[in-house]
């Protein structure tokens, strides 16, 4: 963990006011036993790291007064160095979805209610909990609910819809801004209509060139561009689910968690793309977006990416 602390990560009015709360209940020893920070990697990660360190730190006195940890005892150096034992962090099979079974819970819940090593509280860090299984999360309702006294659940994950409702309802959320995040809302808009034209049904191939120029890409920055392509490979990711979910009768697409087309007014264009998309289609698309993604890394220019993109998408 980094050597930091909450005041490290004012950079925005949200996350100020998510400090403010945080310290108010670390000074009046008011913790609740679970919660959600919701966001992109980055500052998300870090808020949850300085927290973990001041549930942890052994001056009490210091924590009532300023709300954050000392920063100098044994549990606060141990923690920077990421030695601490009762800091638990679970690790899942993989970084992809459904990665983290409902046999890693299982050890959850198994050690919950053993005391604390060293310090007052046992804290858990749940990292990107939309990858934990449906089964995992329901096992882990009622540690969440009613755990001891000691132990605190610090869960991160970057869009809360992607996680249960009952398991949301069992912890106090907040989202915390981060430099990419803003980095990926600004590609949204740079990219959004670019997206849609890809993915539509006869998508003009001289419109797609004219957008791509107008967007002056010789100052775009390369963060950009990735996030573009994951974007893409996010619709394309909710198109396939939607083509799973739309078989089943009692199954409506709205019970399905989407990363990409997130507003509810982009159903009917969602049962568009599914009947329009088929899995091959969707598969060989998704190759050619992690080749120019790889591509990125070898400083080809960003424009000449864009467009060799593009135009590979008429061969």
């Amino acid at each position: 963990m980094d050597l930091l602390n909450f005041s490290d990560i004012f950079k925005t009015a949200n996350n100020e006011n998510t400090v403010k709360i945080i310290k108010d209940m670390l000074k009046s020893d008011k913790i609740p036993g679970a919660f959600i920070f919701e966001g992109e990697y980055g500052d998300r990660d870090l808020f949850v790291n300085i927290l973990a360190k001041t549930l942890v730190c052994h001056d009490i006195k210091y924590k009532k007064i300023h709300g954050e940890a000392c920063g100098i005892c044994s549990a606060c150096i141990k923690s920077d160095k990421n030695i601490h034992p009762d800091i638990i962090i679970p690790e899942s099979d993989g970084d992809g979805a459904l990665s983290f079974h409902i046999d890693k819970v299982r050890d959850i819940i198994n050690n919950l209610y053993l005391a604390p090593n060293e310090s007052d509280r046992k804290v858990y860090i749940i990292k990107n909990m939309q990858n934990m299984t449906p089964q995992g999360q329901n096992a882990l309702l009622k540690s969440l609910e009613e755990p001891p006294p000691f132990a605190v659940f610090l869960i991160t994950v970057t869009n809360s819809d992607l996680i249960l409702e009952t398991v949301k309802s069992r912890a106090v959320k907040f989202t915390v801004d981060s430099e990419e995040s803003s980095i990926k809302k600004s590609s949204q808009l740079i990219y959004g209509d670019l997206i849609s034209d890809i993915l539509s049904e006869n998508p003009d191939k001289l419109s797609l060139y004219q957008k791509l120029i107008s967007k002056s890409l010789e100052k775009a920055e390369k963060s950009e561009v990735l996030n573009f392509y994951s974007e893409l490979e996010n619709a394309l990711r909710d198109i396939l689910i939607a083509k799973i979910f739309m078989p089943y009768e009692n199954s409506t697409i709205k019970d399905a968690s989407f990363l990409y087309f997130t507003d509810k007014n982009n159903f009917e264009e969602i049962k568009k793309l599914a009947n329009l998309y088929s899995t091959k289609k969707i598969f060989n698309l998704s190759k050619k977006i992690h080749k120019y993604k790889a591509d990125l890394d070898y400083n080809i220019n960003i424009r000449l990416n864009l467009i060799s993109f593009l135009s590979s998408l008429y061969n």
